[in-house]
């Protein structure tokens, strides 16, 4: 083969690699983190930005795959009505099918993209998409269109001052103009790229502009031009010390020697690069060294050295055909898993809708009960404003009242025997657990009316009394006589109006639940100790400290994640207390509340 052949298949060889519109990750655990984001997918951004890294990462593994993660993200985008999202997940989907060889669906929507960034004002974002259509063109080997959409990119870049973006405009026009053979122009592109990087101080950038100049000329014949360039870009990286990048530069100077017949330069510059190579990991390059020394030494008739940079020609040949093998066998075990976790993902969501389905039921209830017991205590708070002159008429209404509270309480207890019917053919253990949950509470309203039921008073209750049952009723429901468990209550004597009860109550059900649940997992034994005094004239406080593992740090930062906290929040506020938990040798929550 010709030298200057050889060397220009080379040069395509590194132009390509320049190209390549986006580095192939394996990055496994990203990968899979980003799929437990999509276990519960919802129209929000965290989803377009997971579907749009996913589509990112599998790009070079499984194209078609990450086709599909970019089209989900432009649909939950367009359906969020998120523009910046929208521009980015259409610019990905344009790389995507860039990446299938669908050259018009990837012109598409990178045109929809930069019609959404033009709107947002978003100019870096519009001339790279620019730029990615000039390199669709370039693969496609139609370099006007490609040039123009490089210019237009290069030009948006200069708008508003992106000194590095210019910088890499301006190369790939000057690899276009390189491959058209417009030598001149392309000089004076990299020359621009050289100024600019000298600008800003950039070294490595300066020495790639020096290296492209002089490559060019060399493409010229004008061998005395290319090697001054080649020269101030050799001593640049000497410089800075890069030496990954000396290895491709030794291996063009020896190509250029080799050109100009200087064998013995050629062969200098080759024994550089093996020694760097010798001290670093770069199989592909030494391969590419050793095959431009073999066909220096046939050149020079030295069989006997060809021969042996031969064999190691086929050595680093057979490390690179092994590293690309494991890269093929890497990239088929993402695939299979990605597609292993897609189904994982497919049937956690069929199970996530059956439990929505059962707690949307039980959620009705509540709130129908809720709505009901409000009812009821804003008909307690009219009787109470009737004039004193009607007290016969009040005690009949009182009378009325206590009884809509029996009827109530007895309806309760139905809705929860009937529910208790159902829990047991329930054989889902999270299901089971939200039915309990609910019986739970509505025992625990169920436990109110039947006091006001049995209280001569309809404005005054004990909350001792109402306590102790409580926690007789939650050691049924949770089965705890399994366990020694020890309870001490410490009640002080105090009447509360009904309204204050019933959420003290509430809440109280949902702490107690929660510690019979949770706080003694793997043991069987613990202490719950249970207190409510007057700390001030218009100041009660409830303290409920158990002895078990403690709440976790991710409940204590994020109490709104479960029902239980949402609620034991909800009625806290009701009661304008303050509420305080620590997690010291156990859980303890503390409540203060004015009792007035």
């Amino acid at each position: 083969m010709p030298v200057k052949l050889l060397f220009k298949i080379i040069c395509l060889i590194i132009i390509f690699f320049c190209f390549t519109p986006a580095t192939i990750s394996q990055n496994r655990e990203k990968i899979d983190s980003l799929l437990k984001v999509l276990e519960k997918p919802k129209l929000d951004t965290a989803t377009v930005y997971a579907y749009n890294a996913l589509s990112s990462e599998l790009m070079g593994i499984d194209n078609q795959q990450a086709k599909n993660y970019a089209l989900k993200a432009v649909d939950v985008s367009e359906n969020i009505k998120n523009e910046p999202m929208e521009a980015w997940s259409k610019h990905v989907a344009g790389l995507a099918y860039d990446y299938l060889g669908i050259a018009d669906s990837s012109l598409f929507y990178y045109k929809e993209s930069i019609i959404l960034k033009r709107q947002l004002k978003d100019v870096d974002g519009e001339a790279a998409s620019n730029l990615n259509i000039g390199t669709l063109f370039y693969y496609q080997q139609d370099y006007e269109r490609a040039a123009e959409y490089f210019k237009i990119g290069l030009e948006l870049y200069k708008s508003v001052n992106n000194e590095n973006k210019i910088a890499a405009a301006l190369n790939n026009i000057g690899s276009i103009y390189r491959i058209q053979k417009k030598y001149e122009e392309a000089i004076d592109i990299y020359n621009q790229a050289y100024n600019l990087k000298e600008k800003t101080l950039d070294s490595m950038g300066m020495s790639n502009a020096l290296g492209n100049i002089g490559i060019v000329y060399q493409y010229m014949g004008n061998y005395s031009k290319a090697e001054k360039y080649m020269f101030r870009c050799e001593a640049l990286r000497e410089k800075i010390k890069a030496r990954n990048n000396q290895i491709v530069l030794y291996g063009d100077l020896a190509h250029l020697m080799i050109e100009q017949g200087k064998y013995v330069a050629g062969k200098e510059y080759l024994n550089k690069a093996i020694s760097i190579g010798d001290s670093l990991d770069m199989d592909t390059e030494m391969l590419a060294i050793y095959k431009i020394y073999t066909m220096l030494d046939t050149l020079t008739n030295d069989y006997k050295s060809a021969y042996k940079h031969l064999q190691l020609f086929n050595q680093y040949n057979e490390k690179v055909a092994k590293e690309d093998r494991k890269k093929e066998i890497d990239k088929l075990e993402i695939v299979y898993r990605t597609k292993d976790k897609e189904k994982e993902i497919a049937a956690s969501n069929t199970i996530i809708k059956s439990r929505n389905k059962a707690l949307w039921v039980i959620s009705v209830i509540v709130a129908v009960l809720l709505i009901l017991a409000f009812w009821l205590f804003w008909l307690r708070y009219k009787l109470h404003k009737s004039n004193k002159q009607l007290n016969v008429l009040v005690k009949q209404k009182e009378d009325l009242v206590k009884e809509i509270h029996h009827r109530v309480k007895n309806n309760l207890q139905v809705i929860s025997s009937l529910l208790n019917m159902h829990v047991r053919k329930v054989e889902d253990p999270q299901s089971k657990k939200i039915f309990d949950d609910g019986i739970s509470r509505i025992q625990a309203m169920s436990l109110i009316h039947q006091n006001i039921y049995s209280h001569s008073s309809l404005q005054q209750l004990k909350p001792k009394d109402y306590i102790e049952k409580l926690v007789q009723q939650l050691f049924i429901t949770y089965q705890i006589p399994d366990k020694s468990i020890k309870i001490t209550t410490d009640i002080e004597d105090m009447d509360l109006d009904i309204e204050k009860l019933m959420s003290l109550g509430l809440i109280l059900n949902e702490i107690l639940s929660n510690a019979f649940k949770y706080a003694f997992n793997g043991s069987q034994q613990g202490e719950i100790d249970i207190s409510m005094k007057t700390i001030s004239q218009n100041k009660v406080e409830l303290k409920v400290k158990d002895s078990g593992k403690g709440i976790t740090i991710e409940m204590m930062d994020a109490p709104t994640n479960s029902l239980g906290m949402r609620l034991i929040n909800a009625f806290s506020e009701k009661l304008d207390a303050e509420m305080n938990i620590t997690n010291t040798n156990g859980t303890e929550y503390k409540l203060v509340f004015n009792p007035n």
